[in-house]
Parts: C-alpha cells; sequence; structure tokens
C-alpha cells in the first residue's frame, strides 16, 4: 500500500505538502455512512473511489480487504458509534504546472456526526445550465464550489437546494443528491449520460427495485416529466431518501406507498 495514510487529530507533522495537487482541485472523496460501530457499503464506495481515481491517474492501490481494515480501525480508534466517515483522496505531490502528475497521494479520514434531516425539501432551479459532457460530473472530486455557490443561492431564496438541468434541458441532480420521480408507480431517474453522479444510494435504490419488481428506468427527464411526477425524491449516502416538497411552483405529496416500500427495503441492504 504505497497510500499515505493521514487521520484527524494527528501531530503536524503529517499535514499536506503545499505542493500537493489538491490545493488545484484534483483529488477524491467518499463520504461513508457508520451506524453501530460500522462502515456501510465500504466495498461500493471502494469501487467508485477506484474507479474515479483511474480517470484520474491518481494511483490508488489499496485493496478492498485493506480498505475495509482501515476503515474499521479509524472508526474503532475514534469511538464512533453512529455517524459519518470522509475519505479524501489527494492529487499527491508535483511540481508546478497543470498537466504535471503527482506522485505520493495521501488518504485523509475524518469521522464525523450528523443527524438525519426528516423534513421534505424546498428545491429551486439552478441559475445555470451543466454541460453534460463535462467528465467531473461524473466523479465525486474534492471541488465543491458550484454547489457551494448553488446551495447559498437556494438558502438566498428560501429554498434547501437547486435542481441542475444540462444544456438540453434534462434534469441532472441537485447540489449533492440524485434525483427520482415517481409517476403511476414507477420509478424515473435520469440516466449518468445526461451529467450525473453514480450515487451509492442511487444504485442501491435500483438494485432495490429490482429486487421488489419495482419499475425503474433511467431516462432523460424533463420539465413536463417533473410536473406530471406523482412525487420526487432524493438520495444520498447520509440521508438515504428524502422526500421533495416543492420544486419552483410545483407542489409535490411527501406521502407515497412506494417510498415506504423503498425506504424499508435500504435499511435491509
Amino acid at each position: 500500500m504505497s497510500n499515505g495514510i493521514v487521520l484527524d487529530g494527528y501531530p503536524d507533522e503529517r499535514r499536506l505538502s503545499i505542493r500537493d495537487r489538491i490545493f488545484l482541485g484534483e483529488g477524491l472523496f467518499e463520504t461513508i455512512r457508520v451506524t453501530q460501530a460500522r462502515s456501510r457499503h465500504a466495498e461500493l464506495h471502494w469501487q467508485r473511489l477506484a474507479r474515479s481515481a483511474k480517470c484520474l491517474g491518481i494511483e490508488f492501490d489499496l485493496s478492498l480487504q485493506d480498505w475495509k481494515m482501515l476503515l474499521q480501525q479509524h472508526i474503532s480508534q475514534e469511538k464512533l458509534q453512529e455517524g459519518a466517515l470522509k475519505v479524501i483522496l489527494t492529487g499527491g505531490i508535483a511540481s508546478r504546472g497543470l498537466t504535471e502528475q503527482g506522485k505520493h497521494p495521501q488518504l485523509l479520514l475524518q469521522t464525523f456526526q450528523y443527524a438525519r434531516q426528516k423534513k421534505p425539501m424546498r428545491l429551486i432551479s439552478s441559475d445555470w445550465l451543466r454541460d453534460a459532457r463535462n467528465p467531473m460530473y461524473g466523479l465525486k472530486t474534492i471541488n465543491y464550489l458550484e454547489a457551494i455557490l448553488a446551495r447559498r443561492k437556494a438558502m438566498a431564496a428560501q429554498a434547501d437546494d437547486v435542481l441542475f438541468y444540462n444544456t438540453v434541458h434534462h434534469v441532472t441532480e441537485t447540489s449533492c443528491a440524485n434525483v427520482f420521480l415517481i409517476q403511476q408507480n414507477k420509478l424515473f431517474t435520469p440516466p449518468l449520460a445526461d451529467g450525473v453522479l453514480p450515487g451509492i444510494t442511487r444504485q442501491r435504490v435500483i438494485a432495490a427495485c429490482i429486487n421488489q419488481n419495482i419499475s425503474c428506468t433511467e431516462k432523460s427527464l424533463t420539465q413536463q416529466d417533473i410536473g406530471n411526477a406523482e412525487a420526487v425524491f432524493l438520495t444520498n449516502t447520509l440521508q438515504d431518501i428524502q422526500s421533495v416538497c416543492s420544486i419552483d411552483e410545483l407542489v409535490f405529496s411527501v406521502e407515497h406507498p412506494l417510498l415506504e416500500k423503498l425506504e424499508n427495503q435500504l435499511n435491509k441492504i
């Protein structure tokens, strides 16, 4: 294992080099839920991190077994029973220049606690469109500036988050969650090709639908599709499933039989 490990709460000599390419926005991260002092879906997070690291050319040779061991050791060390673990993979150290390839990337581990938000989400449409051809939307990178600006705009408008569209006006995602619509007891979610992050909970919901014989289709979604939806919900690692009560002027029911069924199924897997 050649990746260096930096744990939260450790001495200053383990600080990052100023030459690490993470300071150019080159880095990846995973946020992993911890329940009953155990990491959840560690393998799915490892798979995504490994894929993303390969796309960016960042060295990541940690085996799945070592990954799980590392997570569990840190959870035990921090005495975390319920909460989350954030793992950042830096771009590594390099000389100046945009095209330089970093060496000796580091893994940063930080535990934290959080409260699951039960209240339904109020969304507004983003002021700008996303280019689905931008490869960064398919990677969970540490560069969250767009999400920060969008979330601030939403809060200024008395909303909770924004809903992004791509340049052909297809629904993509919010600042930190994937989107699902319910129409006639069928689920629909945007395809990854529309500029969507391959979310871990998104993946689990699709798998749960297959297991429960619930129709779930990946298709490009328009504003008209949103207007015809019976319900809308969001998915991410920390919140699992969260209902949407409104998007701009549209209002949605926050209760639906499929929502309860999916929530129960996700709790089992």
